[in-house]
């Protein structure tokens, strides 16, 4: 689900406990409005497109409920139709593979399967404006915490864009500190023998991505040129371990209209914590999908066609700061050498990992050093399948 649903969330549960009186706080929600939430995008590129449907959710509960069995589609002014099916619950994509063109209009229609009908305003793409220039810099933010600081640049001379919103994919490698080539295996369940052999797969190096989960958004309305320069999309404190070794961005940068824009500020201001307490307290605010069987209807998002561009970069930490240390694993790695059942169990269920063996002066506290797996095996952290992309 992507993550723009995060916030749209936040957003509903944050009117429901701000529209009454001050009382003391109850954990169950006694009123409660499921409210259909719209997450819909589609771009300029050839692909799949997505759209995921979801309703607001009590704050008792753990996660929203999925919307299925709605019928989808996305029609244009030149008599096209994009039907959407779904695939998993509340995810929606489109049967054929479709881009958005220029100059032409797109309009969002949703059915649920209790006969709601939803629709969108017609949209249309804005200008394609590439990404001039992704890179990292050696900074220091204004909390004067050193480290390195993702940038962009990028220039429309025509004035044309002035709306820009990013994303960002990071990759990073994961090296396990305490990892040995061979592990620890019970090769007899009744004499309950253990002994170290070859591991059988790779597991001192792996591979994590992440999702950027900020909306983050540039504006250049207000200048005297559409210009992005030096623009930060993400900053990475120089102790911060997922630098330590080699590290991957990719950033899409989305060209906008300005009331997306204004939908997206808008929900930047609402998920903020500080709202919660502010004198200012937000009220329910629509997007530009509107029901169509009952006007007094609640419903939240946006439906969003874009132009998008994209660019990734990799560096190592030594390419900024050659004198450091790898910075530190964030999980602690004691050595110990447990015995007995506690050895037993450590091994059988996998929750430790081979180190090293007792020399014979201390063989008596147990004859194997552990460390907890995490510790051991990067699969704990990431895979260890090289993704398609990395270069070293």
């Amino acid at each position: 689900m992507h993550k723009r649903l995060f916030h749209i969330t936040f957003l509903i549960l944050l009117t429901n406990m701000l529209s009454g009186c001050v009382e003391s706080f109850d954990a169950a929600t006694e009123d409660f409005e499921s409210v259909l939430v719209i997450d819909a995008l589609i771009t300029n590129e050839v692909k799949h497109q997505e759209i995921n449907l979801s309703r607001t959710f009590r704050f008792e509960e753990e996660k929203a409920g999925s919307e299925s069995n709605a019928l989808v589609k996305v029609v244009d002014d030149m008599q096209n139709e994009f039907i959407f099916e779904e695939n998993n619950p509340g995810q929606y994509v489109s049967v054929s593979m479709f881009a958005a063109q220029p100059n032409v209009n797109y309009q969002l229609s949703i059915t649920t399967s209790e006969g709601s009908i939803y629709e969108s305003t017609p949209e249309v793409l804005p200008k394609n404006t590439p990404i001039d220039d992704l890179y990292a810099s050696m900074e220091t933010n204004d909390q004067n915490v050193e480290g390195v600081a993702i940038l962009v640049d990028t220039y429309d001379p025509e004035g044309e864009s002035q709306y820009y919103r990013f994303d960002y994919e990071e990759t990073y490698k994961i090296v396990a500190p305490f990892w040995n080539p061979l592990e620890l295996i019970i090769e007899n369940e009744e004499r309950l023998f253990i002994r170290p052999v070859p591991r059988a797969q790779e597991e001192q190096v792996c591979y994590n991505t992440v999702n950027s989960v900020n909306i983050i958004l540039g504006d250049t309305s207000g200048f005297s040129e559409d210009r992005l320069n030096r623009f930060e999309v993400r900053f990475l404190a120089r102790d911060n371990y997922i630098i330590g070794h080699r590290y991957s961005i990719l950033v899409r940068q989305y060209v906008i209209s300005r009331e997306a824009h204004i939908y997206y500020e808008t929900l930047n201001e609402f998920s903020g914590l500080e709202s919660i307490f502010s004198e200012n307290q937000p009220g329910f605010f629509n997007g530009n999908i509107s029901p169509k069987n009952d006007s007094k209807e609640k419903v939240v998002g946006f439906f969003d066609v874009s132009s998008v561009d994209e660019k990734r970069i990799f560096f190592d930490h030594k390419d900024f700061f050659p004198e450091d240390l790898v910075p530190a694993f964030p999980f602690d790695c004691p050595i110990t050498t447990p015995t007995g059942i506690e050895f037993i169990n450590g091994v059988r269920f996998e929750t430790t990992e081979y180190w090293a063996n007792h020399s014979p002066e201390d063989a008596s506290e147990g004859f194997f050093k552990v460390v907890p797996r995490i510790c051991g095996d990067c699969t704990v952290l990431g895979s260890n399948i090289v993704p398609d992309f990395w270069i070293e």
